[in-house]
């Protein structure tokens, strides 16, 4: 299946966040949006996964897929944990099916058995990314969107928490946003 973002124009506030944005997302392949703040990534990301309507432009689906809604694994630049419950908590919410021992033994490749039964907010930003990488990552869903995942995290967890992502991943798509700040205002599309 192939997901096409086709002269995609979108503003706020009179201020163009995507003009003639296009993308096509195919499965088994990444994608990284990389480029400064409040350059259009998120709102990308949002059109993609139809939480965001475009002003103008298509959005289409092209190939086999099973139901009439796709479901997305995401990971979102704000902070979306239960930060008072710890990260067995947080991840258990994830998904209905989701178990507190199925949970416990996904963070335990990241944290200790104090960290992960610490109150999420006593932890850094860092290890709160993780905990969202690896709640994402408990949805049964077609695509993986990751809006800045990396965010404040020691390079030896940014590097096991890729390298967790990629092993879950399969043959799902992948979109990632990450904040980097070249010389334009835009951003780019690395495909990987």
């Amino acid at each position: 299946m192939t997901i096409y973002l086709e002269h995609i124009y979108k503003s706020y506030n009179n201020s163009e966040a995507l003009k003639d944005f296009n993308l096509s997302v195919e499965d088994g392949k990444c994608y990284a949006l990389v480029g400064p703040k409040d350059s259009g990534k998120t709102t990308a990301l949002k059109i993609f996964m139809g939480t965001e309507k475009p002003d103008s432009g298509k959005v289409s689906r092209m190939g086999d897929y099973k139901y009439p809604k796709l479901m997305t694994a995401y990971v979102p630049q704000e902070e979306s944990l239960n930060l008072k419950k710890n990260a067995v908590w947080n991840v258990k919410k994830a998904h209905r099916t989701a178990t507190k021992g199925g949970a416990a033994e996904e963070l335990s490749r990241f944290f200790s058995d104090e960290e992960m039964n610490k109150p999420a907010g006593d932890l850094s930003i860092g290890k709160r990314r993780i905990i969202e990488i690896i709640k994402a990552l408990f949805v049964p869903a077609d695509f993986v969107v990751l809006d800045d995942p990396f965010r404040e995290m020691e390079d030896s967890d940014k590097n096991h928490a890729l390298d967790y992502v990629t092993d879950k991943l399969g043959t799902r798509p992948l979109l990632i946003a990450q904040r980097e700040e070249p010389a334009s205002g835009m951003f780019r599309i690395i495909r990987m």
